[in-house]
């Protein structure tokens, strides 16, 4: 389902995401996780599995050396062992990467101005929502010295910082406009873009959906919301998430409305899902029911 979903580079990647998910399922651990809890909220595997199998990853390769060696001294294996040995072989082949990381990409130095342009990309396994999630940043950073910088820049080279690491983890973890208002904040930094994408939530009968909805069948759902000085206009095709400043009360609304117009951002909202064509009609009359655009892939 992840891999129908035809996600572009502002999505977690679906490719790794796929493949956490699949070394959970029995048929390619062989018993050697007991079982696997999932959120009722987002109907995924709850986080400390997803940890689990970065885990396992990284401490394959010492257990495949202890049991090559015990093999080479003619010492049997355990089924235990050869299960576990066989999951780890597999595991191994994966390209993973960890749950959590963060890309920075020079975009271009602008002389005149004092700054340089980047490409932040935060990606996670969020706590909260339990979905994997991907927040893209567009940032110009005022070179006004190394103290106070978020992204360190040698020459066309550039990488992260703890400081950055510490804005994300607490900037981004909701809304892509909350991020855009929060890092906006920042000295010595203007910010162009945000973009949230996130694979999941996922209904099925275990993660059941809203009253109304179409059930019986798995259904994924493929968010995607942008704060950018791109837009013209605010958006909203999302039948599950309103736009934040709509959500605010009317004294803080018409703060935040001004503080919009300062930076000169609009918002837009998508969902995308992904089900079984013969759900689909179904899907599709709701979200016509709900006055949004939305694309519908099916199985």
């Amino acid at each position: 389902m992840v891999l129908a979903g035809r996600l572009g580079k502002l999505f977690p990647d679906p490719f790794l995401c796929s493949a956490y998910l699949a070394a959970l399922a029995p048929s390619f651990h062989g018993g050697a996780h007991q079982g696997v809890e999932l959120d009722l909220g987002s109907g995924l595997p709850a986080m400390k599995h997803v940890v689990d199998v970065w885990a396992d990853w990284q401490t394959a390769p010492e257990f495949l050396r202890e049991v090559a060696d015990r093999s080479r001294r003619g010492r049997p294996l355990s089924p235990e062992m050869a299960a576990k040995a066989a999951y780890y072989g597999k595991l191994r082949a994966l390209d993973l990467k960890p749950p959590t990381r963060i890309a920075v990409a020079l975009r271009r130095i602008d002389a005149r101005r004092g700054s340089a342009f980047f490409e932040v990309v935060f990606d996670r396994f969020d706590p909260a929502e339990q979905v994997f999630v991907r927040h893209t940043l567009l940032l110009e950073q005022f070179e006004f010295g190394a103290a106070g910088s978020i992204i360190e820049r040698d020459g066309d080279y550039s990488r992260q910082t703890s400081a950055l690491r510490e804005k994300l983890e607490k900037y981004a973890g909701d809304d892509s406009e909350i991020a855009f208002l929060l890092m906006g904040k920042l000295d010595g930094v203007r910010v162009e873009e945000v973009t949230r994408g996130r694979i999941g939530p996922l209904w099925s009968p275990l993660a059941r959906p809203p009253q109304g909805w179409p059930t019986g069948s798995p259904i994924l759902h493929l968010p995607m919301d942008r704060a950018s000085i791109g837009l013209d206009a605010d958006r909203d095709d999302d039948p599950f998430s309103g736009i934040y400043r709509d959500c605010l009360s009317e004294s803080v609304r018409s703060i935040v409305e001004e503080e919009a117009r300062r930076m000169g951002y609009r918002v837009h909202k998508d969902r995308k899902f992904v089900c079984a064509a013969e759900h689909a009609p179904a899907l599709r009359k709701k979200l016509e029911e709900a006055g949004t655009r939305n694309l519908v892939y099916t199985l």
